[in-house]
C-alpha cells in the first residue's frame, strides 16, 4: 500500500485557498478534505492571527478547528534548516520548509512562492505550486476532474498569466 504524503501548507496557498469558493464552500475545504495537510505556528500566525476578522482568516482558523488542517508543533522538529538563512524568506516559509524536512519522509511542500520553490528544489525537498496539488488530488481520484477545474478558475485571479490555462489543459487530459 502506497502511503499518502503529508503536504506542508506555507502562507501563500493558504490565504489564496481560503480567499476563494466554489458552490459556497472555501477552495481551502474543498482542497485538504482528505489527505493530511500541516502548516507550522508562523503560518497560522501569519493567516489567523495577524488576519484577525478577514474572511480567510475566519475560514483557515475554522480548519484548524474543525482537525481540517493540522497545527504542527515545532518543538520537536528541532532547529530550522542552517542555510535557510542565506534567503530573504519570510518566517512561514523558514518552518514551512523546516517541517517538510522533518515531518515525514514523503511531506511534500506546497507553496505559490516562486523563491520558496526554489529553494525547496535546492535543499532537494519535494515542493510543488498548490495549482499543481489540485491536478494531482484530481489525477489521483480525490477530487473531481469537474471540481478541480472549478477551483482552478476560482483562484484564477491569484496566478500570473499561462499557469491557469495550462493547469486546465492539464485536467481537461484527464478525462480525454
Amino acid at each position: 500500500m502506497v502511503a499518502t504524503p503529508v503536504f506542508v501548507f506555507d502562507s501563500s496557498p493558504l490565504v489564496a485557498s481560503c480567499q476563494f469558493a466554489v458552490g459556497g464552500v472555501s477552495v481551502a475545504a474543498l482542497v485538504i478534505a482528505g489527505p493530511q495537510v500541516w502548516i507550522p505556528p508562523a503560518v497560522y500566525n501569519e493567516v489567523v492571527t495577524r488576519g484577525g476578522t478577514r474572511p480567510d482568516a475566519l475560514e483557515a482558523a475554522r480548519l484548524v478547528q474543525a482537525g481540517q488542517l493540522h497545527l504542527a508543533d515545532m518543538t520537536h522538529m528541532g532547529e530550522e534548516l542552517v542555510d535557510l538563512q542565506y534567503y530573504h524568506l519570510g518566517q512561514g516559509e523558514r518552518e514551512a520548509l523546516t517541517l517538510t524536512a522533518h515531518v515525514a519522509e514523503d511531506a511534500v511542500f506546497v507553496t505559490d512562492d516562486f523563491l520558496a520553490l526554489v529553494v525547496a528544489h535546492r535543499f532537494g525537498l519535494p515542493s510543488i505550486l498548490f495549482l499543481d496539488f489540485v491536478v494531482g488530488r484530481a489525477r489521483r481520484g480525490e477530487l473531481r476532474v469537474a471540481e478541480a477545474q472549478q477551483i482552478v478558475q476560482a483562484v484564477s485571479t491569484r496566478y500570473p498569466q499561462g499557469f491557469v490555462p495550462h493547469t486546465l489543459a492539464l485536467l481537461g487530459r484527464l478525462i480525454s
